[in-house]
């Protein structure tokens, strides 16, 4: 009996699509909140202390570390925003050019979102794109494990099948 064929296992592959539909539910909202920090958030000057990219053949990903002032604070904040490499290129080179670079962010007052006004409905616009893709990632996995299952239970484990065929598997695993 194969492993995936088990009725047990086979049943417990519905947990499978929950995890795309999680991150689905996860990112809907920080987008909602993206949008609202794009439109409504309280503009900062953000001074960029570091950037980090990484561009090798398994990963790439840059982040940007803003020092700013939130709209209701005494002390300035550190923090690290990780950007799409696209946006990441451009910052570089501002940087590069001028390692005094101020960035004009928008800050929420009652979330930690922060959105840079260059790319603010970029930003928001791929948090819903990645919700919607993990949706149908969600979905697709859904639809695989709904056919296994069905082929399961129409047709049984395809190890029993076919006694003929058993027997030579049997026989050639023995040689």
């Amino acid at each position: 009996m194969n492993f995936l064929s088990n009725p047990i296992v086979a049943r417990l592959l519905w947990v499978l699509p929950l995890i795309p539909l999680a991150v689905a539910v996860f990112l809907l909202p920080r987008g909602f909140e993206q949008r609202e920090t794009a439109e409504a958030g309280v503009p900062v000057d953000a001074a960029v202390t570091a950037i980090e990219v990484r561009e090798r053949s398994e990963i790439t990903h840059g982040m940007v570390r803003l020092r700013y002032l939130p709209p209701a604070a005494q002390d300035s904040v550190e923090r690290w925003v990780e950007l799409p490499l696209a946006f990441m290129k451009e910052i570089e080179g501002l940087y590069a050019a001028d390692p005094d670079l101020v960035l004009p962010i928008r800050v929420s007052d009652t979330n930690d979102q922060i959105i840079l006004r260059a790319f603010s409905r970029v930003q928001w616009v791929m948090t819903f794109a990645f919700a919607a893709m993990a949706f149908v990632g969600a979905l697709g996995l859904a639809a695989l494990v709904a056919g296994w299952n069905r082929y399961l239970r129409r047709e049984g484990d395809p190890a029993h099948r076919d006694p003929a065929v058993l027997a030579r598997e049997e026989a050639a695993a023995e040689r």
